[in-house]
């Protein structure tokens, strides 16, 4: 058993000891940009947890003191410790997937390509197997898909609505990712992404119903925290964009867009006019975008997993991005016609796809992750007083997460203080 309870002969009683300890780590990570090496790598470190929070972090000798008659004891097995990952743009709710585009894309054809041959695709593929569907349907449908994610170690998850396009259905679907954070101990995050489609027609009926009766309904249900709005020149316009962003901000649901994914439309301004948390996809933003975006304190969230899986034209090069000093976020991107859950993978593309070094590539999935979705006061990196979400990897360096990127080398996962997930009791091995 990788997790074990101390006999009492073996530590004496602290007055305050904490409740779970991890020893025997080859590192633990802190992803702590500010550190020498960019994340503060602790060799042969330790970290203490107290009820839901991070008590301390630092070498062994000096947690050692903290281990009490009762204290929960974590052996890493020479394995790594960093926080659990963050996933910042995911639509983990929906039915159904569109495999037949995905294969369509991987012979070749592209949009027009598809619209050409009289396909289905995008979206609007996705609405009738997602219209109408009761919450507990949806959650049935997502709740395997977020233990996988679990089991891969990412601890908090952004979802969006946005499929079956209409009133009932997202917030059916917000619903949903509630049930399935009951479900499973995940934390997730609910964005509104009502505006994810163009209707072909009637959209501005649809966006008076959207703005009138959809986001005071999710705001005043605490279903979502942020509203989203996919800006294309074939989805909604900027002036529409703003328009909705401005209704959710009077509700006090946070801005974020879809934007910049084929064509810079100039949505990073709009963001950074509206105070956005951030801009997701990006993939044509210039360098005058990413220094606005900078100054906004907008975060720019990649998807270089996506990328691939669409074969877009012009993946994102996530070092210029990192360049510019705008906070680069990574997240999957689960969506019906990308079936990305592991950010251990994600990392493993932002390097040999994007650019990102190693220690980048971690922060985009734990700190910078949590920027993109304002949660890093509390998750993201390991801090005193910080949320104790936490996973062991069964690896030696931290750098093999994005080197091994076919693997699952997540051993045991724990989210606020409680052990969700302990790989190594249920498939125990004697070596690496």
């Amino acid at each position: 058993m990788l997790v074990r309870e101390t006999p009492a002969e073996e530590k004496p009683t602290l007055a305050a000891p904490a409740d779970l300890v991890i020893l025997g780590a080859a590192q633990v990570v802190l992803c702590d940009p500010g550190r020498p090496d960019g994340v503060g790598v602790v060799d042969g470190g330790a970290v203490a947890v107290r009820g839901e929070e991070i008590v301390a972090a630092g070498p062994a000798a000096e947690i050692l003191a903290l281990i009490g008659a009762h204290t929960q004891i974590v052996d890493a097995r020479g394995g790594v410790v960093t926080p659990g990952l963050v996933d910042c743009h995911t639509h983990l709710v929906f039915e159904g997937d569109r495999s037949g585009e995905y294969f369509h894309r991987t012979r070749g054809l592209d949009d027009a390509g598809l619209t050409a041959a009289g396909l289905s695709w995008g979206v609007p593929a996705s609405r009738p197997a997602n219209a109408g569907l009761p919450p507990d349907r949806l959650a049935e449908a997502a709740l395997r898909r977020a233990r996988s994610m679990l089991a891969c170690g990412t601890t908090t998850i952004e979802t969006k609505s946005g499929y079956g396009l209409d009133h009932d259905s997202d917030l059916a679907s917000l619903e949903a990712a509630r049930l399935v954070a009951q479900a499973t101990g995940v934390e997730i995050v609910g964005t509104y992404l009502g505006a994810h489609a163009r209707p072909k027609e009637g959209a501005a009926r649809y966006l008076d119903r959207m703005i009138a009766d959809t986001i005071p309904a999710v705001a005043e249900g605490g279903l979502a925290e942020f509203c989203d709005v996919y800006v294309d020149p074939d989805v909604f316009t900027l002036d529409e964009c703003r328009r909705v962003l401005a209704a959710a901000s009077d509700v006090g649901l946070v801005a974020k867009l879809h934007t910049d994914a084929r064509v810079n439309v100039g949505g990073a301004r709009l963001a950074a006019e509206v105070g956005a948390a951030s801009v997701d996809h990006g993939n044509m933003l210039s360098d005058a975008d990413l220094r606005v975006l900078a100054d906004a304190g907008t975060s720019v969230a990649v998807f270089p997993g996506f990328d691939w899986a669409v074969n877009h034209p012009r993946p994102v090069n996530a070092r210029r991005f990192a360049c510019s000093g705008v906070n680069v976020a990574l997240a999957t991107d689960l969506c019906p016609v990308c079936w990305h859950l592991s950010q251990q993978v994600t990392m493993g593309f932002a390097c040999r796809l994007s650019g990102l070094s190693p220690e980048a590539a971690l922060l985009g999935v734990t700190l910078n992750a949590a920027k993109a979705i304002r949660r890093d006061n509390r998750i993201g990196s390991i801090a005193p007083g910080k949320q104790a979400d936490l996973v062991v990897f069964d690896v030696p360096d931290f750098r093999q997460l994005a080197f091994r990127f076919g693997t699952n080398a997540a051993a045991v996962v724990i989210k606020k203080g409680r052990v969700l997930l302990d790989a190594m009791a249920v498939n125990p091995r004697d070596g690496r």
